[in-house]
């Protein structure tokens, strides 16, 4: 099997953990080469992304992956984190060792551009949070679209919102990134909220986690409360969503997930819609490319299975 090379973008927070542990065994397995990790403010400020990175590879046992640093703001608007999912400090206040790897100092999108390069077309960049980083990266570097095989997001959704009624938070964060990468000419796999929000553990799969002793349960277990009390408040949700994990599931086994192919830009200058990924998959006039593939389903056991695998290895 051939490894796919990777490099994950991420704000960590609780799901950016699960997906970075998640990515650290299917590397184990043979999907991937992870080629690097970056940083950027989302979920929490970017100190705190970037040493929730280091930490939790650190956690994982992969202190050789290195982790740059990447965006403290958005490209043009105010920053704006969760702390009321996340908690303040990205992971729920959970404790967790402090990384003792070198602390890269090189920008995110130097980085991700130099290693792009280095594969020569093959690298897969998969982002978490905002899009930040990538934004700058293909701001700077004009051939970069050339060097990589394709974008994944979690970010975005064919309908409806989280941030706002019809935003997603990663893509509000900071849409004029987002609209960049979605411009670039790169293929992009989009898993928003159509699929995210069916990507969950039930409770019987959460009690089980909870009950088992590796550091990977352990870390989810204290880094989750936070989101455990929102869901709890949240009228309708039983189960628990791990949404950063689609598009690092989908690099590898993208079998497991169904979607079409549509064109998809961001909406940059509206007050009510503000953040939107507008898809013209389900519309009579349509914008005459298809820059993406809009992930809209998943085999929810396989994907829980996988999840729960990663984190009980660690």
């Amino acid at each position: 099997m051939k490894k796919v090379p990777v490099w994950i973008d991420t704000d960590t927070g609780v799901d950016d953990a699960v997906a970075l542990l998640t990515a650290v065994q299917l590397e184990k397995e043979g999907f991937f080469e992870i080629r690097g990790v970056s940083a950027v403010c989302g979920n929490a400020e970017l100190e705190r992304t970037f040493e929730n990175a280091r930490n939790v590879l650190s956690l994982a046992g992969r202190e050789d992956i290195p982790v740059f640093p990447g965006a403290k703001k958005p490209l043009m608007t105010e920053l704006s984190t969760a702390p009321e999912a996340h908690g303040a400090d990205g992971l729920g206040g959970a404790e967790i060792p402090s990384s003792q790897a070198v602390r890269e100092e090189i920008p995110a999108w130097d980085a991700i551009y130099r290693c792009a390069r280095e594969c020569k077309g093959e690298l897969q960049l998969i982002l978490l949070g905002p899009e930040t980083n990538a934004a700058i990266a293909l701001q700077k570097y004009r051939d970069l679209p050339s060097c990589l095989k394709r974008i994944l997001i979690m970010g975005g959704a064919d309908i409806g919102g989280n941030r706002t009624p019809a935003a997603e938070f990663n893509i509000y964060a900071d849409a004029y990134a987002a609209q960049t990468v979605f411009k670039s000419g790169i293929p992009v796999v989009m898993c928003g909220l159509d699929v995210t929000m069916k990507a969950n553990l039930t409770r019987e799969e959460m009690e089980d986690l909870d009950t088992f002793d590796s550091k990977g349960c352990r870390l989810f277990r204290e880094s989750s409360q936070v989101t455990r009390r929102l869901y709890e408040k949240l009228e309708g949700v039983k189960n628990y969503y791990v949404h950063d994990a689609c598009p690092v599931l989908f690099a590898a086994c993208p079998d497991m997930f169904y979607g079409e192919e549509a064109g998809v830009f961001v909406e940059t200058r509206g007050k009510l819609t503000f953040g939107k990924t507008v898809s013209d998959r389900d519309t009579d006039i349509k914008f005459g490319v298809k820059n993406t593939f809009v992930v809209l389903d998943l085999d929810r056991d396989r994907f829980a299975q996988a999840v729960i695998k990663a984190l009980k290895a660690v």
